[in-house]
């Protein structure tokens, strides 16, 4: 494994869009290089290559086998890898291009095409072995983002986000302290700068903030990234400026593959019966007499006519602050307080919205007639309410169901 100096960054296709932009990126890794850092680096398809490369393909025919189109649009990304070396060797760097023909190839997946998985193992031993000595020589490899070989030796892809998934991956297998992910803006900001005059750009975000931020449609990183960051390595979003550790959007921290959690005490479904989304200001000022004694409101569901706060609080003050405001409110009709709740909730990068794991979270319950009153589900949690009595059995249930997953 290498020094905890060690520096991996990826250009993205979209700050390679030129002669100028690929010499500026080069520079930037020569000021590392000078310094004496290792360095590794990442490069995607130059902007637009790969859709080119992609619809030349289907053109040529509809039958194009997958493995086939898979080795097609790879090789775009070996023709940002040819560029930037040539570009580093001309500002003194000694660069050593890396692709998936080379003896040193790091980055060893399944035979799914067009979206593979990775083999970790596999690919920490490729990279210890193919890539530490490059840089123990002084020589910084560049190296083919989004592309794989499996292990019967086809090109695969890693789907979309797959430079991001090469640099964070070989971030991991090499013991890496920071990625920095060159982007064609300067971080992440407060929304897309491009749709959004007074976006404003934010200098730091936990792990979790960036998940849930990059599973909603930021386009800027893609929530793969996550599946392989440890907790430890730091990630810098910035722009082609020339300096790769400065600016941008830092993140830290790390997000659980799995991991499946019972609230500490029982909780309260508090519904309000009658037209709830007509009067959003209703259930404002609901939630906040909620609040006025104390209760805290874990989530909300709502479901015409009713919504549903999911309530840590005393039954009979939650109930005495809300009722008045329902019976004065012409849209609301009742209130109702359901006692002796659990809330149990899976989260993690490993859940990722897929209708299978998401199966196994709710399939054991139904097998075994267990009452779900309530149920969330988010981009990367699910959130279950039962009775109070059944938290141990459900716990253990979807922890077993989860343990190959």
């Amino acid at each position: 494994m290498m020094s905890e100096e060690l520096l991996v960054v990826k250009f993205g296709g979209s700050v390679l869009d030129g002669g100028p932009a690929i010499r500026r990126a080069a520079e930037a890794v020569k000021r590392e290089y000078d310094a004496g850092r290792p360095i590794v680096v990442v490069v995607s398809a130059m902007k637009g290559v790969t859709d080119k490369l992609l619809s030349a393909a289907e053109a040529i025919s509809s039958h194009t086998p997958l493995d086939v189109i898979d080795h097609i649009i790879g090789l775009g990304e070996e023709q940002s890898v040819r560029l930037m070396a040539a570009a580093l060797r001309s500002v003194g760097v000694d660069a050593v291009e890396v692709t998936p023909d080379s003896p040193g190839w790091p980055i060893v997946t399944d035979e799914t095409h067009g979206n593979a998985d990775p083999i970790i193992e596999e690919c920490k031993s490729r990279a210890e072995l193919g890539l530490e000595p490059i840089m123990e020589r002084g020589k910084v490899p560049v190296i083919c983002g989004f592309v794989g070989r499996s292990l019967s030796g086809k090109i695969t892809t890693l789907g979309r986000g797959g430079s991001d998934t090469t640099a964070v991956l070989l971030a991991y297998c090499l013991g890496a302290d920071e990625l920095v992910l060159v982007k064609d803006v300067e971080g992440i900001y407060s929304a897309d700068p491009y749709k959004v005059k007074d976006a404003r750009p934010i200098e730091a975000l936990d792990a979790w903030e960036a998940h849930l931020l990059a599973s909603t449609g930021a386009k800027v990183l893609h929530s793969k990234v996550f599946k392989y960051k440890p907790g430890d390595l730091k990630i810098r979003i910035t722009s082609n400026s020339g300096m790769l550790r400065e600016g941008g959007t830092v993140i830290r921290g790390t997000i659980p593959h799995l991991e499946v959690e019972t609230y500490e005490g029982p909780v309260l479904g508090v519904t309000i019966v009658g037209d709830t989304l007509s009067n959003p200001e209703a259930l404002t000022r609901i939630s906040q007499k909620i609040r006025e004694k104390g209760g805290k409101i874990l989530f909300f569901t709502s479901e015409e006519p009713a919504a549903t706060f999911y309530v840590d609080g005393d039954p009979t003050e939650v109930l005495k602050k809300v009722h008045p405001l329902v019976a004065s409110t012409d849209c609301l009709k009742a209130v109702s307080v359901s006692k002796n709740l659990a809330l149990t909730t899976v989260r993690g990068g490993g859940l990722g919205g897929a209708a299978r794991l998401i199966q196994k979270v709710i399939g054991p319950l139904a097998s075994i007639d267990i009452d779900i009153c309530g149920m969330l589900i988010g981009h990367s949690s699910i959130s279950i309410v039962v009775n109070w009595e059944k938290r141990g059995e459900v716990s253990q249930l979807i922890r077993e169901a989860l343990e190959e997953v």
